[in-house]
């Protein structure tokens, strides 16, 4: 099994404000983007990596690729104007990069504004894809959940949160049956899974963990900086 993981960066982070995206933010004295990758580097089980980013920045991304000594990242490629089509542009940098990406069998999905991902969650998904081809990594949901009207005025109803789990990256994939979600897609959506799922797949669970939150705001850099000294 050879894995490659595609790390997207695409997004304008429009809730994030400020001059940078939100990868090159410092968190902790280094960038959200190298915190991130360093963690891929470290591990044994990754061949390679593919990163992602916004147009027009592609130069900023490479050198912190540079600066890391990241070695595993083999090619930094931009993105489109929605998370399934900068995945798209990804998708189609491991096919046409020879002959080290055309090898892969297992694609890991993570998102570069995720920075506290840890080894061994990706080593789960590795374990957890095996099943059924496709595993995202879940924690339970901790709030109670209501449904209500178009209008956000009132409650329709009361959701069972022993049911309820939310979705983190990494999302972990047989190579071509993610190839194949994608080439099906007309829609988009949201994460990968969802274009998994719409053939009809399971997609099987395996556990994240509440530190590996996705860096939106700048309360969540404070956020990730306290979990950092833990």
């Amino acid at each position: 099994m050879s894995v490659w993981a595609l790390i997207p960066t695409a997004g304008t982070g429009e809730r994030f404000g400020g001059p940078l995206p939100k990868p090159l933010v410092l968190c902790g004295g280094k960038t959200v983007m190298a915190r991130t990758l360093e963690v891929f580097q470290r591990s044994d089980l990754i061949a390679g990596v593919v990163l992602i980013v916004p147009a027009g920045w592609t130069k900023d991304y490479q050198e912190v690729v540079r600066a890391g000594s990241f070695s595993k990242v083999r090619v930094v490629v931009e993105g489109g104007a929605t998370r399934t089509q900068s995945v798209r542009n990804g998708l189609e940098a491991v096919a046409a990069f020879d002959p080290g990406a055309a090898k892969a069998t297992v694609l890991i999905i993570h998102d570069g504004v995720r920075p506290l991902v840890t080894e061994a969650m990706i080593a789960a998904g590795l374990l957890a894809v095996q099943e059924t081809g496709a595993a995202v990594a879940a924690v339970p949901v901790k709030p109670t959940i209501k449904v209500v009207d178009p209008k956000g005025q009132r409650v329709c109803a009361t959701l069972d949160r022993s049911l309820l789990r939310e979705i983190q990256t990494p999302q972990v994939f047989e190579r071509g049956l993610l190839e194949r979600a994608y080439r099906q897609d007309r829609d988009g959506a949201t994460d990968d899974a969802a274009l998994v799922e719409r053939l009809g797949v399971a997609v099987v669970i395996f556990p994240g963990h509440v530190m590996n939150i996705k860096i939106t705001t700048p309360e969540d850099i404070c956020v990730a900086e306290a979990f950092l000294k833990l």
